[in-house]
Formats: C-alpha cells, structure tokens, sequence
C-alpha cells in the first residue's frame, strides 16, 4: 500500500510537499514543481504518478525506502 510520502528533492531543503510522483531509477519521490525539472535532467526516466504506483511490484530497493 502506498501511502503519503514527502518529496524527495523538498525534502532535501527542509521542506514539507506531497509526493505526486514516483521516479523507480532514481529511487525517490517528486512534487509537481520538482518532476518538471526531474524530467528535463533526466530524459529517459519514466516517473510514475501517484495512481500508477499502486499496479507497481515493489521492488526491494524500493520497499526499504518506503519503511524508513
């Protein structure tokens, strides 16, 4: 189950925004504002939004970050 988790880069810089979206290279979670910038550095990156994420398999990488 997916619950609400903090973005990633916000996070970062000691702020608090939802996460939208989900980026399974890079092993985090994004807002609105920051997957913008996240999907013009990172071209080939598939991030995935917040109802994708639940069809997902969680992968063992991804489950450790989200129990932390």
């Amino acid at each position: 189950m997916i619950q609400d988790f903090l973005c990633s880069t916000c996070e970062d810089k000691k702020l608090e925004n939802s996460a939208d979206y989900y980026c399974e290279a890079c092993i985090k979670f994004y807002c609105g504002k920051c997957i913008n910038m996240h999907r013009q550095l990172f071209t080939k990156h598939v991030p995935f939004e917040r109802g994708d994420m639940k069809k997902l398999p969680v992968a063992k990488e991804v489950e450790d970050f989200l129990l932390k």
